[in-house]
């Protein structure tokens, strides 16, 4: 008999390796180097990087406030309303609650536990990109699941992965 989703493993997040750290002291050398050889140069970059900082830290605030209205609407929802709206003889309940988990996870900085419904749009409702999904989110949900990521293509969700419910039938097509 298969344990029961609550006592799944939590996601095993690896750490930061040491060719990031390489990479990014290679940068911040090149960004100096730069500023000794042309300082106005530099000095036109900076104001360019800061102008789109500015711009996309606006553009988070704006993004946090609807998804925080959002959970707001939904207060009081838990797993057991989004487990409700599949049939858990037919889907495997360690997907349901990967998915449920990682999702929140990945939204956690707007809202602790956030509702999330099997009915949300990733994009659209959620604002997750595609590389939120495919590196991150499907990642995740692969090895807290049990199920490959090997072989998508002959999946029939395969890029038709839209909802979070997609997101569930899409693992629930995947081999284990």
């Amino acid at each position: 008999m298969r344990i029961a989703s609550r006592h799944m493993p939590k996601y095993l997040r690896r750490k930061t390796g040491f060719m990031l750290w390489v990479c990014l002291a290679g940068l911040v050398a090149g960004f100096f180097y730069i500023v000794v050889t042309a300082p106005i140069g530099a000095a036109v970059f900076v104001l360019l990087f800061c102008g789109v900082v500015l711009s996309t830290r606006r553009e988070i605030k704006r993004n946090a406030e609807r998804l925080r209205c959002l959970a707001a609407e939904r207060e009081g929802e838990s797993i057991c309303d989004f487990a409700r709206d599949f049939d858990t003889r037919q889907v495997d309940t360690w997907i349901v609650r990967a998915v449920y988990e990682q999702l929140q996870y990945h939204l956690a900085d707007v809202s602790p536990a956030f509702p999330v419904r099997a009915s949300d749009r990733l994009k659209e409702d959620l604002l997750l990109d595609d590389d939120d999904l495919d590196m991150d989110i499907a990642q995740e949900v692969e090895q807290r699941a049990g199920r490959s990521l090997d072989d998508t293509s002959t999946n029939p969700y395969f890029g038709k992965v839209k909802t979070v419910r997609d997101l569930v039938m899409f693992f629930q097509s995947q081999p284990k």
